[in-house]
Formats: C-alpha cells, sequence, structure tokens
C-alpha cells in the first residue's frame, strides 16, 4: 500500500542546474500587462487583411499547389480514394455513405495540408530537426495518423456493411 502522506524532507532541486533537462521553461502570465498592452496599440484588431472573394480562393489554390507539389503522400491519398470510390460506385452505397466517405477523405486532406504547412513553417523557422521544430512536426504527422485511421475506419464500416447488405447477410 502506499503512503499517502508527503515525505518530510522534500528533495531539493540541484542549484547547479540552470534549467530542468527536458522541458521547456514557461513564463508568467500576467492578464493584466497583456491587457495594458491591448489597450496602448491602436490599430491592433482581430480581424484579417481585407482581401475579396477572389483573392481567398487564388490564395487558397495557390496554397494548395504548394502543399500539393510539397509532399508526396498527396498522391497516396488521391489512389486510395480513387479506389474507395470505385469500390463504393461498384457496391452502389446510398447518398449517405457517400456523404460519409467524402467527409472522411476530405479530412485526411484537411490533416495532411496542416501537417504541410508545419512542416513548411518548421524548415522557414530554421533547421528543422532541431528538438521543439521536430515536437511539432510529429504532432502534425500525428494527427494526419488520427485523421487516417478514424478515415479507414469510416471507410470499412460503409463498404463491409454494404457487402454484407449485397450478400444477404445483412437485411
Amino acid at each position: 500500500m502506499i503512503d499517502p502522506t508527503p515525505p518530510q524532507h522534500p528533495i531539493e532541486p540541484d542549484p547547479s542546474a540552470s534549467e530542468p533537462k527536458g522541458r521547456l521553461p514557461v513564463p508568467e502570465f500576467d492578464e493584466r500587462r497583456l491587457q495594458l498592452q491591448l489597450d496602448d496599440a491602436p490599430g491592433i484588431t482581430a480581424q484579417a487583411g481585407r482581401r475579396g472573394t477572389k483573392d481567398k480562393f487564388v490564395a487558397g489554390v495557390r496554397g494548395l499547389k504548394h502543399a500539393i507539389r510539397g509532399d508526396s503522400s498527396f498522391f497516396a491519398h488521391f489512389y486510395r480514394g480513387v479506389m474507395i470510390a470505385i469500390v463504393a460506385g461498384l457496391l452502389g452505397v446510398n447518398q449517405w455513405s457517400w456523404c460519409l466517405l467524402i467527409l472522411a477523405g476530405s479530412l485526411v486532406l484537411l490533416a495532411e495540408i496542416c501537417h504541410s504547412a508545419v512542416d513548411t513553417l518548421a524548415r522557414a523557422i530554421g533547421d528543422p530537426d532541431e528538438p521543439r521544430l521536430t515536437i511539432a512536426r510529429e504532432i502534425a504527422a500525428a494527427g494526419v495518423l488520427v485523421v487516417a485511421f478514424s478515415s479507414g475506419a469510416v471507410t470499412v464500416i460503409v463498404l463491409v456493411w454494404k457487402l454484407a447488405q449485397q450478400l444477404g447477410w445483412v437485411p
């Protein structure tokens, strides 16, 4: 059984170590100071620059082009998406199943675009193998992994259910 009482003599930190290893320093947050900074800085707004719909669309297409050209994973996702669409078409899935498949595929592409953006920023900031940048890149890759597995689960459920219906296993 574990004793719930705290030790009588807590371990003192090593005074020779300037900063614990493996931990990033976190500055103290002072809300009053932030409010004063925002009050004293006229012209700072939460609103982005004014661009028209056409400019936003062009920037989005340009960003998509950069993401696709910069990462070969998009080809693999496109290939899998086409294969899933062919199988779904052959099985004759209904419109709700198509909606689920399209939503799942879109989320994978969105996660991959976010991963591409984080990777591009890490390379622009400096050495992408610097530990903190590596962590950020790995977190973005984890996002893609989670969404890809979730999308795969949705795809398997939709296609296997339709196949089971076709074979007469379920009503």
